[in-house]
């Protein structure tokens, strides 16, 4: 399982897969990721140490490894912003943020409108070119609505 960290879940989503029977959770030392981040490890695992799930991964040696070697590298600390809590609410992958804003500058939208747009028609990863089309379209309908 591969959690990603957009609405605060990685943790919750990571224990909720392992009692579904997960057995391998993809997770990251300081959480590094785009946007949110993804699952951070170091909380990961203290979580199933204090529920009794045996990980192999020493709680404080994960810790000193996030905070000593991989918070240094990272370029800014990974923090839940509204562009992450956006991809989350809309469910949308990270990869159409950059898009959206693009289409927000072309076409007067906010990207924020249009990923929740793209959420609502399930779009996923790979379909970055029906963005441009979304926006386009809320476009031409807000301009018939004025």
């Amino acid at each position: 399982f591969h959690g990603h960290h957009n609405l605060a879940m990685g943790v919750a989503n990571s224990v909720a897969a392992v009692a579904a029977g997960a057995n391998r959770i993809d997770a990251a030392a300081a959480g590094l990721g785009a946007g949110a981040g993804n699952t951070p490890m170091e909380v990961f695992v203290a979580v199933c140490d204090r529920m009794g799930i045996e990980t192999g991964v020493d709680v404080f040696a994960i810790s000193d490894v996030a905070e000593d070697l991989v918070v240094p590298i990272m370029d800014a600390p990974i923090r839940l912003d509204r562009d992450a809590l956006t991809l989350g609410y809309a469910g949308v992958y990270s990869s159409f943020l950059l898009f959206a804003k693009r289409a927000e500058a072309k076409y007067g939208i906010p990207a924020r409108d249009i990923l929740v747009e793209l959420g609502r028609q399930r779009l996923v990863g790979g379909q970055e070119d029906m963005i441009e089309d979304a926006a386009l379209t809320m476009a031409r309908a807000r301009a018939v609505a004025a």
